[in-house]
């Protein structure tokens, strides 16, 4: 093994792209580099500066992935995440209706440096492409570009 190789984390994932075509592949995460000592996230990718991310396919080809091309991509629930967010973060149901036409209903949480956070503001945010939508089987990194209307469901 090479002494300069870069240990990854392979994350299964489902990418749905603006074209309308459905990938199924693995997102490679680095461990341990979040604040904290917290192993690299899906969204930490998605919503990274870098305009292209790699999906590795199950034959083996690796696609290099656009992500203003990428409508959403679904990813397994990871209930510890979730458990950690409900305590730092006020939770919104809601209903999106993307692009595509097609609705997701879930869980935003609201991790606004306010005691009291709105939807629009966290909407409105600048610095993350992608909104995570956590549904009740799967959590959802939808692109804010490709959403037509948010209702909120409390």
């Amino acid at each position: 093994m090479s002494d300069y190789r870069i240990e990854k984390i392979r994350c299964p994932v489902v990418v749905r792209t603006h074209s309308g075509d459905t990938v199924a592949g693995e997102i490679f995460l680095q461990p341990f580099v979040r604040p904290g000592g917290g192993d690299e996230r899906p969204q930490d990718i998605l919503n990274g500066r870098d305009p292209f991310f790699p999906l590795a396919l199950a034959d083996g080809d690796t696609l290099l992935l656009a992500k203003d091309q990428v409508l959403e991509v679904a990813i397994d629930r990871v209930d510890d995440e979730d458990d950690a967010l409900e305590v730092m973060s006020r939770p919104m149901v809601v209903e999106i209706r993307l692009t595509s036409g097609d609705k997701r209903a879930g869980a935003i949480f609201l991790d606004m440096p306010s005691e009291r956070p709105r939807l629009l503001d966290y909407l409105n945010r600048e610095d993350e492409r992608f909104l995570t939508l956590h549904g009740t089987e799967r959590r959802f990194l939808i692109n804010r570009r490709e959403i037509e209307h948010v209702r909120p469901l409390d």
